[in-house]
């Protein structure tokens, strides 16, 4: 009981952190010039070097291949395209929607007959793709919003596809070569062609130069090796399924603190479909106990 309440609580502390990470993300578009792609980098590189100074994993020799297209698109790619989402609309739009990404694995799944079309697993791809809805035609203008909103919900779905590839080519390559090893090497392959897209030096922020270091240390330290630290303690003691539930925490988090601290809303039926997301993650994870 004391293992599965720690994981539960490390599960949590990473699903903070990842919320966290957003809103820092959302403050430095915002009000410091800072380019997404920039950060990108700047977050793999420093996370990946801590995670390997760290865990110091072996080169996963064998499954090159798979690692770089799992580093690329499902690591880099996502996350590209979540700041982008996130610098052109907000950081809880950007996540409700990203999170649809448990349903199009599960839709995925059933349509290659990986998974059983239940009820219940239907049931979540609907629940995902009503939520999606809301979320883009609650957006000020409707389905004919601002081009800044059509082109922040456009960078969020694909976000939630890529995210989507993460989740069903990852497990394969976390078995064989193990989850430190995987999610380490990842993030540094994954930050090589982004740098060499936007190096370090190219960025030129505005505005208090302490608060962006600070800022990009909560991004790149924080939010990104320590929370994925937490995470993989976490999965040593409780079931993919209760991390997955307690992960839900991070778009909610996300939605209350953009609120609270960067005075950030949605509109109710945003908010709505924000709660059917989530709750569409919470149907799949009670479908697989």
């Amino acid at each position: 009981m004391h293992e599965r309440l720690t994981g539960l609580t490390l599960a949590a502390a990473a699903a903070a952190l990842w919320a966290i990470g957003g809103i820092s993300a959302q403050e430095l578009f915002s009000h410091h010039d800072i380019d997404p792609a920039w950060l990108v980098g700047v977050r793999l590189a420093a996370g990946g070097l801590l995670l390997l100074a760290v865990f110091r994993p072996r080169w996963p020799r064998g499954h090159e291949f798979r690692l770089i297209a799992v580093a690329v698109l499902g690591i880099a790619a996502t996350q590209y395209t979540w700041f982008e989402a996130i610098k052109h609309s907000n950081v809880a739009l950007a996540t409700f929607v990203q999170y649809s990404a448990v349903a199009m694995t599960a839709a995925w799944q059933m349509v290659f007959r990986q998974v059983r079309a239940t009820p219940l697993r239907i049931l979540a791809v609907a629940a995902a793709a009503a939520g999606v809805w809301l979320l883009a035609a609650g957006s000020p203008g409707g389905l004919r919003a601002s081009h800044a909103d059509e082109v922040g919900i456009a960078f969020a779905l694909a976000s939630a596809v890529l995210f989507s590839y993460y989740m069903l080519a990852s497990p394969r390559l976390v078995r064989d070569v193990g989850p430190g090893s995987a999610t380490a090497w990842g993030l540094i392959i994954g930050c090589v062609p982004v740098l060499a897209w936007t190096p370090p030096w190219t960025a030129h922020p505005t505005g208090n130069l302490a608060a962006v270091a600070g800022l990009t240390a909560i991004v790149a330290i924080a939010a990104t090796a320590v929370a994925f630290s937490l995470s993989l303690a976490s999965l040593r003691r409780i079931t993919p399924t209760e991390f997955a539930i307690t992960c839900t925490l991070e778009p909610a988090l996300a939605a209350a603190a953009a609120a609270v601290l960067l005075g950030v809303t949605l509109r109710p039926a945003q908010y709505l479909g924000g709660a059917l997301t989530i709750l569409a993650v919470l149907i799949l994870a009670r479908s697989t106990t």
